[in-house]
């Protein structure tokens, strides 16, 4: 009596397929039917880009399908080519019992048939699947060790081309025979990018204003017609722009939440090839954009005075005063508000029309030794003194300092780095030492129940992922901290002419200067006191007027 076989075919990439097919695979299980006297082809299953590890058999529709469909005794035999396109996981070894169960043989290419009749049988399969599963937590550690390599040598891990670059062929071939390329600079883009990160630095400008302006202006967007507030956030907060690749950016292999940045895995050296933006830019508007997202936060819970007490990134840039989010009552302690007011006149003799504007920063509480300040006054104090320090950079030299505080971080980050490394290595060998034992607990010939050991070994593996994230947290910080030498050394040499920059540019790029240099302003009458924030701890703090 003739077999009626269907054969399930998988995949669990799209990179994998062929044309959107599965030819192989195919091909394999045909010449198989055909050795068979008594088998006769019946119709086939197939799961394009689908995980037998990561998706359960109650995730995955194929199998299900072909258990409603055993259930109803429409075919005899399931072939696959190996156990593992059934699946990866110690849980499909029940899968297949139940198919036996239901009557269907179930067959291999590779393995043959899969029995689950006596007990030497159950065990053998869920050995099997067990081992399908050690080989794809294996196949995935060695993917993401080779993508983690990748990119801290500097080299294009796959997927779209950001704005301001194109792929080009890298003339290098993959072990899989497919060509690899590499990103290029498109640089009739680049102005665009550095416009974008102009206007959200130096104008305080937010994702949807910044694409409202560029969509004003008449520039190309990417993929469509308009520019979106989506792709100017992908944009400011890609670090390919300051010529650094980086991978784990999300949770859950790019589909989770956003990581903070310092959780990325970054290049380890910068591709100078690839900069359009300088690194100190780049991290000026991470600073601000995680400013506001804080401030965001604050505000759904707190008043808006509340937030603007603890946040002193401009929120908004718009208005005259510049100092605006900055300037505190020395009395009550409020943060003063806009009091601003405009005059309208008409000349008698003319009959034109005037309007004069009279800045002023008014105490919310209106204090009664003094609540209102004119702009002028305020303003010109504080500019004086942000000169006046910013000439004390030019005269101090801290640079051996500077030198001793890293070196001091980098023997930190070392230690630390060699201790994590010794704990990774004993958890290693408590891991395997553990697998080892998997098969005489199945059996019964060990203390621990195989699902004990399996419990263990999971815990362990969590543990040596904790700290593999640690370690890469930690050599963040450590290429931080070397940033942050250079950033602090060429502040020192490149101080600027403030208040010709401030005479020179408009108000909205004034607030976000200012925001950059000064922590807070306290006003009670004629006694200013402004404190600085300069990330040069030596330098004075504060300065009184």
């Amino acid at each position: 009596m003739s077999k009626r076989v269907r054969t399930l075919l998988r995949v669990s990439s799209r990179q994998q397929l062929h044309d959107d097919d599965i030819p192989v695979q195919r091909a394999e299980a045909e010449q198989y039917i055909a050795k068979q006297p008594d088998w006769i082809f019946d119709r086939e299953y197939m799961e394009k880009a689908v995980s037998a590890y990561k998706n359960s058999v109650e995730d995955r529709a194929v199998l299900q399908q072909i258990l409603a469909d055993a259930r109803e005794k429409q075919f005899d035999v399931l072939l696959t080519y190996m156990s593992d396109r059934i699946g990866r996981q110690e849980e499909y070894s029940f899968y297949v019992a139940t198919l036996n169960q239901l009557g269907i043989e179930v067959w291999t290419i590779r393995d043959g048939q899969l029995k689950t009749e006596e007990h030497v049988d159950r065990l053998l399969n869920y050995i099997r699947f067990w081992q399908n599963e050690g080989e794809s937590k294996k196949t995935g550690m060695r993917v993401r060790d080779t993508q983690r390599e990748m990119v801290k040598e500097g080299r294009f891990v796959g997927g779209k081309a950001p704005f301001g670059y194109r792929l080009v062929p890298s003339g290098m071939v993959s072990n899989h025979g497919r060509l690899l390329k590499k990103l290029e600079i498109v640089e009739e883009e680049t102005e665009i990018v550095k416009k974008i990160y102009h206007l959200a630095i130096y104008q305080g400008f937010g994702y949807e204003k910044i694409a409202n302006t560029l969509n004003a202006e008449g520039i190309r967007a990417i993929t469509s017609d308009r520019w979106k507030p989506g792709t100017i956030a992908g944009i400011l907060k890609n670090p390919i722009y300051m010529g650094y690749y980086a991978i784990r950016r999300r949770a859950g292999n790019g589909r989770g939440a956003r990581l903070d940045r310092k959780d990325w895995i970054y290049s380890e050296n910068q591709i100078s090839e690839l900069v359009i933006i300088p690194q100190s830019i780049w991290e000026k508007a991470q600073q601000i954009r995680e400013m506001r997202r804080k401030k965001i936060s604050a505000a759904r819970a707190q008043s808006a005075k509340q937030y603007e007490e603890q946040y002193h990134v401009p929120f908004c840039t718009t208005g005259r005063l510049v100092l605006t989010g900055l300037v505190y009552c020395g009395y009550c302690g409020k943060l003063l508000k806009n009091g601003s007011y405009c005059n309208h006149w008409t000349v008698r003799s003319t009959g034109e029309k005037k309007v004069s504007f009279a800045g002023r920063y008014v105490c919310p509480e209106k204090c009664r030794e003094r609540s209102c300040y004119s702009q002028d006054y305020l303003e010109s104090i504080v500019l004086a003194a942000v000169e006046q320090n910013l000439k004390k950079v030019k005269t101090i030299d801290l640079s051996e300092e500077i030198r001793k505080k890293r070196q001091l971080e980098k023997a930190t980050f070392e230690r630390e780095l060699k201790q994590i490394t010794q704990k990774q290595q004993a958890l290693q060998l408590d891991i395997k030492t553990l697998e080892e034992k998997i098969p005489e607990a199945i059996r019964g010939n060990y203390c621990f129940s195989a699902e004990k050991l399996s419990e263990l070994v999971r815990e362990k593996a969590d543990r040596e992922r904790e700290l593999e994230k640690r370690k890469e947290k930690i050599k963040v910080s450590k290429t931080q901290s070397d940033n942050r030498e250079k950033e602090s050394q060429q502040f020192m040499n490149e101080a600027l002419d403030w208040t010709k920059l401030f005479e020179d540019t408009d108000p909205a790029a004034g607030k976000m200067l200012l925001a950059a240099l000064i922590d807070k302003v306290i006003v009670k009458n004629r006694d200013i006191v402004v404190k600085f924030k300069f990330h040069l701890d030596d330098l004075a703090d504060s300065d009184r007027h």
